[in-house]
C-alpha cells in the first residue's frame, strides 16, 4: 500500500468515526436514558395529580414547572420511539395494541371515576357525584394512546413512510386550533364526547388525537434514527448545543408575547390543543431531557434499580397512582365535604405515600402474583375485555338520563376550591 493510499484509508476511517449514524440498526436493546425521563415524569405526574385534586403542597411550584416542561407529551413521544424498538412491526399488531389500550382506558375510568362516584351519589344523594361518574367516557391519555396506535397501524397498512406520517401529524396539529374555533359545538353531550376523542370540544378533550398525535409521530420518526445511532455522545451533544438555547429563548418569548392564531400561553386551550409552536417547543424539551438523562446515566455508569423500575412499569404507575388519588378524593368529598380537600395540609406526604403504595403493589405483583389483564390468555382476555365494555355501556345508559350538568375540565369537574 502506497503512502497516498494509506492516507486516503485513514481519512475514510476518520470520516466514518465522526459520523453519528450508521446505515444499519446498531443502537438496539434497552435505552436507559428513556427510563430517567419516565421516572421524573412519573414522580411529577403523581405529585401534580395530588396537588390538583387536593391543596397544593410545598413542592407545588417545582412540580408544576417540571410537569409543564415535560408534559404528557413525554409519554407520547417515548411511546412513538418505543414503536421502533418492538420486535414485530406488523400493522395488525399496532391495531390490536390500540384496542387493548382503549379497553385498558375504559377499565381505568370505571375504577377511577365511575364506580366510586356512583357509590358516593347513592350514599349522599349529591348529583355532582353522579355527573362525575359519567367521566367513564373520558378522553384521557390511555384513550389517546389507543387511538394513536390504531392510526399508526392504519397508516402503516397503506405503506406510508415515517416521514409522511410526521407530515400528516403536523397538518393535523395545525388544523386543531382553527377547527376548535370554527366548529359549532354539538348540543348532544355524547356526540360531543365522541368528537372530543379527535378534536377539542366543550365536553371533555384532555388529549384529542388531532392536536397530540404529533408527539407519537415525531417519536416514531426519530426512533428510526435512534436505532441507527453509533455515536451517542456526539448525538446528544448536538441536541444540547442546538436545542437547549432555542428551547430557552422560545419559552421566554412565549411567556411574554401572544402568537397570532395560537391559544393563550398556559390557558386550558393551550393545554388541550398543544398548537404547532408549543408542540415543537415541548418536543425540544423532551429531547433535551433525554440528552441530559443520557449524560447522567453515563456519569453514574449504571441505571439505579428504582429508575429502571419506573421506566419498566410506566402504565402501572399511571393507573395505580391516579386511581388511589381519585378514589381517596371521592371518599373525602363524600364524607367530609368539598372544602376538606382544598384545605388539606399534608399534600406532599400524601403524594409520596401514593407513589410508595404503587411501588409496593407493583413489586408485590411482580414477585408473587404475576397478573395483569393483558397477560390473560386470548379467550379469557376477550371475555374480560367484553365485560369491561358491557359495564361501561350499562353505566352510561343508567347515568346519562339522570344528569343535567356535565363534569369536565372546562368547569373543573364541578369541584369547589
Amino acid at each position: 500500500m502506497t503512502n497516498k493510499e494509506s492516507k486516503e484509508k485513514k481519512k475514510e476511517i476518520k470520516i466514518d468515526d465522526n459520523c453519528i449514524f450508521s446505515n444499519e440498526n446498531v443502537n438496539l436493546g434497552h435505552q436507559p436514558e428513556f427510563d430517567y425521563v419516565k421516572a421524573v415524569s412519573i414522580l411529577c405526574m403523581t405529585l401534580d395529580h395530588t396537588f390538583i385534586h387536593y391543596n397544593g403542597g410545598y413542592l407545588f411550584t417545582a412540580v408544576e414547572f417540571v410537569t409543564n416542561y415535560l408534559s404528557a407529551g413525554s409519554f407520547m413521544l417515548l411511546m412513538g420511539i418505543g414503536m421502533k424498538y418492538t420486535r414485530n412491526h406488523d400493522p395488525n399488531k399496532y391495531l390490536v395494541r390500540g384496542i387493548v389500550l382503549l379497553t385498558m382506558g375504559q377499565y381505568f375510568y370505571l375504577i377511577r371515576n365511575c364506580l366510586p362516584n356512583l357509590i358516593a351519589w347513592w350514599a349522599t344523594g349529591n348529583k355532582k357525584f353522579l355527573s362525575r361518574s359519567l367521566l367513564v367516557l373520558q378522553t384521557d391519555i390511555l384513550t389517546f394512546a389507543g387511538l394513536a396506535y390504531l392510526l399508526i397501524g392504519l397508516l402503516k397498512k397503506f405503506i406510508i413512510s415515517d416521514k409522511s406520517i410526521l407530515l400528516i401529524s403536523i397538518i393535523m396539529n395545525c388544523a386543531s386550533f382553527p377547527i376548535y374555533k370554527l366548529m359549532k359545538q354539538p348540543n348532544n353531550y355524547l356526540l360531543s364526547i365522541f368528537l372530543g376523542y379527535f378534536t377539542v370540544t366543550k365536553a371533555e378533550a384532555l388529549f384529542s388525537l388531532l392536536g397530540h398525535f404529533i408527539y407519537v409521530a415525531f417519536g416514531n420518526w426519530i426512533g428510526g434514527f435512534y436505532t441507527k445511532i453509533k455515536n451517542k455522545d456526539k448525538f446528544h451533544n448536538r441536541i444540547l448545543i442546538f436545542c437547549a438555547p432555542i428551547d430557552f429563548i422560545f419559552h421566554y418569548f412565549r411567556m411574554k408575547n401572544k402568537i397570532p392564531l395560537v391559544s393563550e400561553y398556559a390557558s386550558i386551550v393551550y393545554y388541550y390543543i398543544s398548537p404547532g409552536p408549543d408542540a415543537i417547543h415541548r418536543i425540544m424539551n423532551i429531547m433535551v431531557s433525554i440528552s441530559i438523562s443520557y449524560k447522567i446515566h453515563k456519569m453514574l455508569g449504571k441505571t439505579p434499580y428504582i429508575i429502571y423500575h419506573f421506566g419498566k412499569n410506566l402504565n402501572q404507575y399511571y393507573i395505580i397512582t391516579y386511581v388511589i388519588t381519585m378514589q381517596f378524593n371521592t371518599f373525602l368529598k363524600a364524607t367530609r365535604g368539598d372544602k376538606f380537600t382544598s384545605e388539606f395540609k399534608y399534600t406532599d406526604l400524601l403524594g409520596f405515600f401514593i407513589l410508595f403504595s404503587a411501588y409496593f403493589l407493583i413489586e408485590l405483583n411482580d414477585k408473587y402474583i404475576h397478573f395483569t389483564i393483558t397477560t390473560l390468555k386470548n379467550s379469557n382476555r376477550n371475555i374480560v375485555f367484553a365485560f369491561i365494555w358491557i359495564i361501561t355501556i350499562i353505566c352510561v345508559i343508567y347515568i346519562y338520563p339522570k344528569v343535567d350538568v356535565y363534569a369536565n375540565g372546562w368547569n373543573y369537574y364541578l369541584y369547589e376550591t
